[in-house]
This record gives C-alpha cells, sequence and structure tokens, in this order.
C-alpha cells in the first residue's frame, strides 16, 4: 500500500536509523535523513531512495530543510556509547540534548507533526525491583549514559504535554542485528561474532550471567511501520523480546553458529552494569501485533551478514566494550 504523502524524517542514521530508512523506503513511505555525519558509499547505497541531508539537527538551516512537508519524526540520533558516556558525561550531554531539543522546538510550530523518540529500556530502569520490568517501574539509572536517555525522554514529555506534540517514546532493549559496527564494540552479539570470527578473544565482565533482552533491530523497525498505523498521540511503549539472554547463552550460541572454538577474556564487572534486565512488551502488544525474532535466527542473519564483508572480521585489540 502506498504512504504517498505521509512524509517521514528521520534524525540519526546510525546502526538503527539506517535499517528505519530501509524499511520505511521499502513500505513506500517518502522518506528523508537528517544525519551530522557523512555516510559512507555503502551505508548510501543502504538507503537509496531517502532523501539525505548531511548536518546538525540544532541548525535551523538544515533542521528546517529536513522538516518541510514532514508528517511525522522518527529521532534516532545518540550520544556517546555506554562505557563513554560514564568517562564523559558532559560531552554526552552535548550531543544529546541539543540537537533534540531544537527539533522539539521546532515542532511546536508545526501542528500535527507527530514525533517518535526512541531511548534505551536497558538502562533508564536502574535495578529493576521485580521482572520483566513494564512501563510502570520506577526510573532510576545508575550509569551517566541511563540519566542522559531519562533526560531526553523528560524533554520530550514536557514539549509533548505543554504544546500537544503527539510523541511517543519507544524504550528500547538492546537492539542488534545487520550492519551493527562492530568494529566500535557497539552491540554484544555483532562484536562476539565478529571477534570469535577473527579468532580473538571474546570480552566478558563479570562471570557471564548478566542477563540482558536482545532486540533484532528488523523487529524495531517493523513496530515503528505498525505504530505509524495507529492515530499519532502520546505514548511510552517498552520494545524488547520480552526474553532475557545471559552472556554465557550467547558465549554458546556464538560458538554454535560459527562453529569456532570461543575464547575469553574476562575482567572485573563495571559499576554501570546492571545484574539482570528484561522488559515487559504486553503494552505493545496490546497496540500492534508483534512477535520478535528468536536471539538465535536474528544472531544467525546477523552472522550471515559479516561473513559477507570480510574487511569488517579484523578487530583492534583496544576494541573491548560489550
Amino acid at each position: 500500500m502506498s504512504r504517498t504523502g505521509r512524509r517521514v524524517l528521520v534524525i540519526g542514521c546510525g546502526f538503527i536509523g539506517e535499517r528505519l530508512v530501509t524499511e520505511l523506503v521499502r513500505a513506500r513511505y517518502p522518506t528523508v535523513v537528517l544525519t551530522r555525519s557523512p555516510l559512507d558509499a555503502r551505508k548510501r547505497e543502504r538507503i537509496r531512495g531517502a532523501d539525505l541531508i548531511v548536518g546538525d539537527a540544532d541548525t535551523e538551516h538544515f533542521l528546517s530543510r529536513a522538516l518541510d512537508g514532514v508528517a511525522h519524526v522518527v529521532y534516532s540520533a545518540g550520544g556517546l556509547l555506554p562505557a563513554e558516556s560514564d568517562l564523559n558525561p558532559e560531552l554526552d550531554l552535548t550531543l544529546s540534548l541539543p540537537p533534540l531539543i531544537a527539533t522539539l522546538d521546532a515542532l511546536r510550530e508545526r501542528e500535527g507533526v507527530g514525533l517518535t523518540a526512541l531511548s534505551s529500556g536497558g538502562t533508564v530502569y536502574g535495578r529493576p525491583r521485580y521482572l520483566p520490568v513494564d512501563e510502570e517501574h520506577p526510573t532510576n539509572p545508575i550509569s551517566s549514559y541511563g540519566i542522559v536517555r531519562l533526560a531526553c525522554e523528560k524533554y520530550v514529555a514536557m514539549y509533548s504535554e505543554r504544546y500537544h506534540i503527539p510523541a511517543q517514546i519507544l524504550r528500547c532493549s538492546n537492539v542488534y542485528g545487520e550492519n551493527q559496527p562492530a568494529e566500535r564494540g557497539q552491540g554484544t552479539i555483532p562484536t562476539f561474532l565478529q571477534r570469535v570470527l577473527a579468532d580473538e578473544p571474546l570480552t566478558v565482565f563479570g562471570d557471564g550471567s548478566i542477563v540482558r533482552d536482545y532486540l533484532y533491530v528488523g523487529d524495531l523497525a517493523s513496530v515503528l511501520l505498525r505504530l505509524l498505523d495507529l492515530p499519532p498521540e502520546p505514548r511510552l511503549l517498552n520494545v524488547g523480546s520480552g526474553d532475557g539472554a545471559s552472556l554465557n547463552r550467547l558465549i554458546d550460541l556464538v560458538g554454535d553458529i560459527t562453529r569456532k572454538r570461543v575464547l575469553i577474556d574476562r575482567r572485573d564487572v563495571r559499576p554501570f552494569d546492571v545484574q539482570e534486565i528484561v522488559l515487559d512488551i504486553s503494552h505493545l502488544r496490546s497496540l500492534i501485533d508483534f512477535e520478535p525474532t528468536r536471539l538465535e535466527d536474528g544472531s544467525r542473519r546477523t552472522f550471515e551478514a559479516l561473513r559477507e564483508e570480510p574487511s569488517r572480521l579484523s578487530v583492534s585489540p583496544r576494541q573491548t566494550e560489550t
């Protein structure tokens, strides 16, 4: 079905933003991308069909141009990775808040334009009081990354209530999948796969019992598309698999997929790591039909994509962020 006329702006074209753009174009949404970083040739090819603008969202010229004729904005621009944020919280705030606030200010003047803002369901709740964690659970992040993400949420909620912007916040669990830049240490699953393929050890913090909820990136894109078909209104939604997996389970899975011996470099637990987090996705399922991809299936797809790009199989020794 054609969505001609329902122009969507995606701000940020990292790993998640790229997949969202790809699926929007495939679903025939007229799509524009605003990203602060120039894209390499492979990424430009993958988002072919979308209008690309390279510039900062907190620069009025670029933002105004990107918003022209737009019916909905997807805000997927990020700041630093969790470990980097803990080391430099001021920089994470500088990268994260100004472009978001500029976008919210611009939407004040565009009545009826909706907003979907991506947040972190893995960090904003802090140490869970119960599992799985629903949207009513208190938010008490224990990391700089989680605090910055929660601050972004609060600004979205404030602007939504005060200026009647139909904004929804998606608290995403640990997103993984094809084309995730594991060479930066972003994402446990692709990083583990890449290191095993390169015959390098996996860096594991603690005894491997840490549990996370892993969300396949294609599922997140599917959720976004289905939510766009609903009447725009303020929402706060967990988006995850609803299933927890330990690092030890991932280690076994990576060994099975690659059929290679897995080497482990064990290190002390980091202070910003929550021991266990699994998201309750019943609210999301009350709105749309959603069946998450099995971890085994999503991991195999990620593995096949890595094998198709041999240049990505070399890992620098300093890249150990998992």
